[in-house]
């Protein structure tokens, strides 16, 4: 082979293989640009989420604080209703073995006695 023939074809070897590796890394630098937004973006939506569940966990438990107090207010107004009802009930025991009544019935009414639904 001539020298200029070898030259002539190394130089245009030398310039595809230039071309061919300024595309590869044009290509390259694509897509690390396209995985570094795309990397941004779901930062942002992790971020979002994780925002959106602490908010939901903040509207929870107070939701879960408000019921129980709603549970301790109908507690505490159970029991004062009880109290009343056990002094009531204690005045009228009085009341009874004041008058020679015995207050325990030798036999309790069944379910079907005070039956009004004929």
């Amino acid at each position: 082979m001539e020298p200029a023939l070898i030259t002539a074809l190394v130089g245009g070897l030398t310039a595809l293989g230039t071309g061919a590796w300024k595309l590869i890394d044009r290509a390259d630098k694509k897509r690390e640009r396209r995985e570094a937004a795309v990397e941004e973006l779901l930062r942002e939506r992790i971020a979002t989420l994780e925002a959106e569940a602490a908010q939901k966990d903040a509207e929870h438990k107070a939701e879960l604080e408000k019921q129980a107090t709603g549970f301790q207010k109908e507690r505490r107004r159970t029991n004062r209703k009880l109290a009343r009802i056990k002094a009531a009930a204690g005045k009228w025991r009085e009341q009874l073995l004041t008058n020679d009544i015995q207050p325990d019935p030798a036999e309790w009414p069944t379910e079907d006695d005070n039956d009004d639904s004929e």
